[in-house]
């Protein structure tokens, strides 16, 4: 992918800089969702429209895989491309429900920006769960320190994501602003 290049600085610094921004974005929403400013996720069933965009492929592919005759290939067996297909079309409409439920809830301009980082946001939280969870039940690698470490940030994620089920507060909030 070719950049635009700005004068004066290279590439690298125009993807850190890039990165900074996004980051900074990312832990603007942050503040503004804990502190009820906007709706980071309406209720539970938001939160499941998001989580759903990683957790639809990961069902879909395992169903897959065990449709898989052993010493067969995934791709030559119909019924298991289409079980992960089915996964991965309903992530894409997961996808598509996160936009429109933020959008809903933060109007165009705002929405637009927070599905956007809903939608990475999970994918980054798949990535973290899966690797903390290996840690948790890791046999050989793990100390009993670590471990503990993991399930502490896990459960410390965990916290963060009910903050995050904000949308009675931020109502509450927008109606005292109004009546006042």
């Amino acid at each position: 992918m070719e950049l635009i290049q700005i004068p004066g600085i290279t590439p690298d610094q125009q993807l850190t800089l890039m990165a900074w921004g996004i980051g900074g974005a990312f832990i603007a929403l942050l503040v503004a969702g804990m502190t009820n400013r906007v709706v980071i996720f309406a209720n539970g069933k938001d939160l499941m429209w998001t989580v759903s965009i990683f957790l639809a492929p990961v069902i879909g592919l395992v169903i897959a895989g065990s449709l898989v005759p052993e010493g067969r290939e995934f791709q030559d067996e119909t019924a298991a491309v289409v079980v992960a297909g089915i996964g991965g079309v309903f992530a894409l409409f997961a996808c598509i429900m996160t936009f429109i439920l933020a959008i809903k809830h933060n109007g165009l301009f705002v929405g637009i920006i927070l599905g956007i980082f809903k939608v990475v946001a999970a994918l980054l939280a798949a990535v973290c769960a899966i690797g903390l969870i290996g840690k948790i039940f890791d046999q050989e690698g793990g100390s009993f320190v670590s471990r503990i470490f993991a399930v502490v940030v896990f459960g410390f994620l965990l916290w963060v994501m009910r903050k995050l089920i904000n949308g009675d507060e931020v109502y509450a909030r927008r109606e005292q602003i109004m009546s006042a």
